[in-house]
């Protein structure tokens, strides 16, 4: 039963005072209180929802999906969803996800600047963390299982962007010109800034080509891309019952083509998404182009708009307020939607000047935007992923776990009375009840999850989307610092990624009487070798599943993706089998990557493996190990955001922590002196897939160190020390070996001493290293390590090494008496880095210290010319701890390197070391002692 109106009201003012964080602190810290929690006022009044658009029909079961993927063969997938690098059909094809991750960048009248809806609390800021989620792990979940994804914010997270229209430069047409006319509205480019209310899908025009039943015109757009990078393309067009539901579109990328095919009779006027790919910068029609062909099963004509590559940066401004000098994606949806062709209706409800309501226009700009492109007989859901707030000066653990709401006329008051969108509520069930078994048996077996909740929220009101069940998922309380510390966890997102996948595949499989499939995992063990004659093999373990489907199901087949440089890919080629195989030319380099298929869909891509094809009458002489498996909060990325009142929260950003692909930087840098390699994940080592016999070299690395900045296992440091012993030479690098073994026990302490020949030192590490001169790398002058803002992963505090006899330091931090790198010679050379090597930001600068360890082992016939000048640090490089020596003492082990104030970690509380070890350790430092004028040299 509903409430009484004034007692609504009442309750309204209460629980929007419970959902303020602020306090009289916050406010002076520039952070905008939480006015409300979404709730809709009483008696709030919006302008109409807009009508159906002219063009729109009932979307029929037979009608194919907006997008899906065409193979180079021609054939078509006809139920695939929209895909990123996926190709195949799955449980969510034919479904279409509108996918909220609420929150953003408004722009704030009383701050007189950009700000978020949610302030900083335990380094978490909503606004950015269910971006940063969305787009990195549930959006390409969903397109992995077929479903076509629309996003109420930007997707792509490359703040670079390039848009070409229709008649505009980096436009052309070829074919008869009688194929070609013109019609309106279309995009078209708008003012800069752009104004609060534009609509720049009315601005222009769209071209319309014939369609036949071969090619026989095609229009192209062909952009000058910015930077090197990953972008995603968008296409658009109009909308129109006599347009083909197969528009052919071809995309050329620097990994090949990838071919779609679009229905042009739904969802025009907006920006539609064909896929991410890697494009090189500058013009490179070749490999950086759009295509349209004509050739389509019906007669028709196809519509050809503005393209896209890029998210870009903020666009809207007035007057008052440049545009948001930050990447699109940190833009809340009030911004996207305009941007994407909806009307004032949709993103500015309260009027299109009412800069004092921009805040709440975002809230209700979600569910407008869905309701405003979904079509009758579209079969849709809308989900929206956002964290909580207690709004207490305390943490009280009452307030901590997973919640969801749906629409009912009540405040946030723990009470359902559901009156929103028929199937809200059994689809929010099927997420709850996903994310309970998941979370609690692979994060947090006490973790709270509470029945299902309604309330009077307008990102769920019926009033604002009518058309599709709609559900509001509160992950966590990110103003608690244990959810927080989850929230700030990569695994924790993708669990709770994965779950909500799975719960939507659950949702929709009970829904329509099916068998419920869910999307395998990747392999995780997997190597490429060269079999000889040219001939190359890829094989990989199956991946495991469980008893609970946390995982997914068994995987049924697998696609090989290559690569000539590990970062464009091409489109696949499916298996059935665990091997894949391909003959390559002499001098070749060739990467690999592998993901799982079955019923339900795709899995992510495995990590990167690669191999350098040898020339005639030799064989690959280096085995490249990836042991680097740690992806937690500690690589994440601090950001100053101070100017937005935010302090220093944490990104994480896949591709600037552990993407996966670190392994090409070690084949870059073997290729480069023309010698052979094969590479391998540690997991392919473990399960017999290879060993390093045959090898002459062994280049093992090990990143940040594995979860916790573990070093090698048991049976990894018998390897290397079989290895070496038998005359191999071993490559090893990571920030946390050295201290890992030293706090192990006697075994891994012996590997240490006796096969790497250094121990962890006190004294400072540093963001550039350099060749000593009494080692065998004096060419290496100040070399930059990346500290997250270079490319690759930020190194951290990395290891501070002692040798000793037997071991010579050949690599030392600037500007310090510490050693980065000790020579040995235990039985072959061994090279041991208290960096990672592909940690070294520069790749001429990795290539030559690569080529120099070649030289040492035997497998280059003189050291290669060393790199000219030397690196500085830019300005905005983040420090990681004091230049100058620190006091150590050496009563305890060194348990961890992380968060020291030095590079020494002598202040973390360790095991206790015997007398022997402590002895070793005291002798160690006299004779360190000895060498600084070495380390000081540079």
């Amino acid at each position: 039963m509903a409430l009484p109106a004034h007692v609504r009201a009442t309750a309204w003012v209460l629980f929007s005072l419970l959902c303020l964080p602020g306090t009289s602190q916050a406010q002076e810290d520039g952070v905008i209180p939480q006015e409300d929690c979404g709730l809709e006022p009483p008696g709030a009044v919006y302008v109409p929802l807009p009508g159906p658009r002219p063009h729109e029909t009932r979307w029929l079961p037979s009608e194919p999906p907006l997008v899906r993927r065409e193979d180079p063969a021609g054939s078509v997938s006809a139920l695939s969803g929209m895909p990123q690098t996926r190709i195949r059909t799955g449980a969510l094809s034919g479904k279409t996800i509108y996918l909220s991750p609420g929150h953003g960048f408004f722009r704030s009248s009383p701050l007189g600047r950009w700000a978020t809806q949610r302030g900083n609390t335990n380094d978490v800021v909503e606004d950015l963390v269910s971006i940063e989620t969305l787009n990195q792990y549930l959006l390409p979940m969903l397109t992995g299982a077929g479903a076509t994804v629309i996003p109420v914010r930007e997707s792509d997270l490359n703040p670079r962007m390039v848009i070409l229209d229709n008649g505009g430069a980096g436009y052309s047409e070829t074919g008869s010109g009688d194929l070609f006319t013109s019609a309106t509205p279309g995009w078209g480019s708008p003012p800069v800034p752009m104004g609060n209310a534009v609509q720049p899908f009315l601005l222009g025009d769209t071209r319309l080509m014939t369609a036949a039943s071969t090619a026989t015109a095609q229009a192209a757009w062909t952009p000058s891309i910015p930077a090197d990078g990953a972008y995603h393309v968008y296409v658009s067009y109009g909308a129109d019952p006599g347009r083909v539901s197969d528009a052919h579109y071809v995309v050329r990328h620097a990994g090949g083509e990838s071919h779609f095919r679009v229905n042009q009779r739904r969802h025009g006027g907006t920006w539609v998404l064909l896929g991410r790919f890697y494009f090189r910068a500058g013009l490179h029609p070749e490999t950086a182009s759009v295509l349209a062909l004509n050739d389509s099963a019906e007669p028709g004509t196809l519509s050809l708009d503005a393209v896209r590559f890029g998210g870009g940066s903020g666009a809207i401004g007035d007057g008052a307020l440049a545009p948001l000098p930050r990447p699109r994606f940190e833009e809340c949806a009030r911004y996207h939607t305009q941007f994407s062709g909806a009307p004032p209706s949709v993103f500015a409800p309260s009027g299109i000047n009412a800069l004092s309501n921009e805040r709440n226009d975002d809230v209700s700009s979600r569910p407008r935007f869905a309701a405003w492109l979904h079509e009758e007989g579209e079969d849709a859901v809308y989900v929206a992923w956002h964290t909580n707030a207690s709004g207490l000066s305390k943490p009280d653990d009452r307030f901590r776990g997973t919640e969801a709401y749906v629409y009912g006329p009540n405040p946030v008051d723990g009470t359902l009375n559901f009156t929103g969108v028929p199937g809200s509520d059994v689809l929010a069930r099927a997420l709850l009840d996903e994310l309970r078994q998941d979370i609690r048996n692979a994060i947090d077996p006490n973790w709270r999850v509470r029945s299902l909740r309604s309330a009077n929220l307008g990102e769920v009101n019926p009033a604002h989307n009518p058309e599709t069940p709609a559900v509001l998922m509160e992950l966590a309380y990110h103003d608690h610092p244990a959810d927080a510390a989850h929230l700030k966890q990569p695994e924790f997102r993708r669990v709770a990624a994965r779950a909500m996948l799975q719960g939507l595949i659950k949702y929709f499989a009970a829904r329509d009487s099916q068998t419920a499939h869910l999307p395998p995992e990747p392999p995780t063990a997997l190597v490429a070798r060269n079999a000889g004659s040219g001939a190359v093999e890829v094989k990989w373990a199956k991946p495991s599943t469980d008893t609970l489907d946390l995982g997914g199901h068994e995987a049924t087949g697998y696609r090989v993706y290559q690569s000539a440089d590990g970062l464009a890919w091409d489109d696949g080629t499916e298996r059935d089998s665990t091997t894949f195989s391909v003959t390559l030319a002499p001098g070749t380099t060739r990467y690999f990557r592998v993901a799982s298929l079955n019923a339900g869909g795709e899995s992510f891509p495995s990590d990167v493996v690669g191999v350098r094809v040898p020339e005639a009458g030799r064989g690959p002489e280096v085995l490249v190990v990836n042991a680097f498996r740690r992806l937690d909060a500690e690589l994440a990325r601090a950001e100053d955001l101070s100017a937005y009142g935010l302090g220093v929260p944490l990104r994480a950003l896949l591709e600037s922590m552990n993407d996966g692909t670190a392994l090409r930087r070690h084949g870059e840098a073997v290729a480069q002196h023309a010698v052979a390699f094969d590479g391998a994940t540690s997991e392919a080592i473990s399960a017999g897939l290879l060993t390093p016999v045959g090898y002459r070299v062994l280049d093992w690395f090990i990143g940040r160190g594995r979860a916790g900045g573990q070093g090698p296992t048991a049976a990894e440091q018998a390897l290397m020390r079989t290895f070496v012993m038998g005359g191999g030479h071993l490559l090893l690098s990571g920030s946390h070996v050295a201290s890992a073994l030293a706090l192990g026990g006697s075994d891994e302490r012996a590997f240490l001493t006796d096969i790497l020949h250094a121990l962890p030192g006190c004294g400072s590490s540093a963001l550039l290293v350099n060749g000593l001169s009494e080692g065998w790398l004096p060419g290496l002058s100040n070399s930059m390590l990346d500290d997250g803002l270079r490319g690759s992963f930020p190194v951290g505090v990395t290891d501070v090494l002692l040798p000793l006899e037997g071991g010579s330091p050949v690599l030392g931090y600037a500007g310090t008496d510490s050693a980065a790198g000790v020579a040995s010679a235990p039985g072959g050379q061994v090279l041991f880095l208290g960096v990672p090597f592909e940690g070294i930001v520069n790749p001429e600068r990795r290539a030559w210290l690569m080529g120099a360890f070649l030289a040492r082992a035997g497998v280059l016939a003189a050291p290669p010319v060393p790199p000219a000048g030397e690196e500085v640090l830019p300005p905005d490089a983040v420090a990681r701890g004091p230049s100058s020596l620190a006091p150590c003492s050496v009563d305890r082990i060194p348990e961890s390197y992380e968060n020291a104030e030095t590079g020494c970690g002598c202040r973390a509380g360790g095991g206790s070391a015997s007398v022997a070890w402590l002895l070793l350790l005291s002798t160690v430092q006299l004779r360190r002692t000895r060498r600084r004028s070495l380390f000081t040299e540079r």
